[in-house]
């Protein structure tokens, strides 16, 4: 029997990728758990994704061929799913903290001000850093992160997962 499956392209792992993400944020918002652990393990599981769909890119790039590759030729592959992650992933993030959790970076400015007045800093040093705070804690300044973030990860996880496939599988 043939295998009829067809090859999912690099947008549809990037979109199925975007999904899982966008779902476990909706749910650490919905849980009201944004300034808990529950947020360090959404940024860690979109970090997983991001290395997943990385993978299975490159995977599906092989499985579609009948011979093996340059190396460049894995790793376009590669950065070709993490490049679109990055891209709908910066989007989501913008529209999450524009219209989603509008309050979070100014509930986060206000919590982070209250530990350094309560540390006992100067006042010179606390309005530096709340002038240095509302500068970085906007939803362009953070989408703009994850943008060269998820390039960075996804090229050095393309570099990776590319070296170790063809060193230890046979073939590929």
């Amino acid at each position: 029997m043939a295998n009829t499956r067809k090859k999912l392209r690099p947008f549809d792992i990037a979109v199925r990728m975007l999904l899982i993400s966008i779902v476990f944020k909706m749910i650490v918002f919905f849980a009201s758990q944004q300034f808990t652990v529950y947020e360090s393990i959404a940024i860690f599981l979109n970090i997983f994704v991001l290395m997943t769909g990385v993978f299975l890119g490159i995977w599906n790039f092989r499985k579609s061929l009948s011979k093996p590759q340059a190396f460049t030729d894995y790793l376009k592959e590669g950065m070709k799913v993490a490049a679109l992650y990055a891209i709908l992933m910066t989007a989501f993030v913008y529209v999450y903290y524009t219209f989603i959790d509008s309050t979070y970076f100014y509930l986060k400015l206000a919590k982070q001000s209250a530990l350094l007045e309560e540390s006992g800093r100067a006042a010179q040093e606390i309005k530096q850093a709340t002038d240095t705070m509302k500068v970085v804690l906007t939803p362009f300044f953070q989408s703009t992160i994850t943008l060269i973030g998820f390039l960075l990860l996804g090229s050095f996880y393309a570099s990776i997962i590319t070296f170790l496939l063809r060193k230890f599988k046979p073939g590929f």
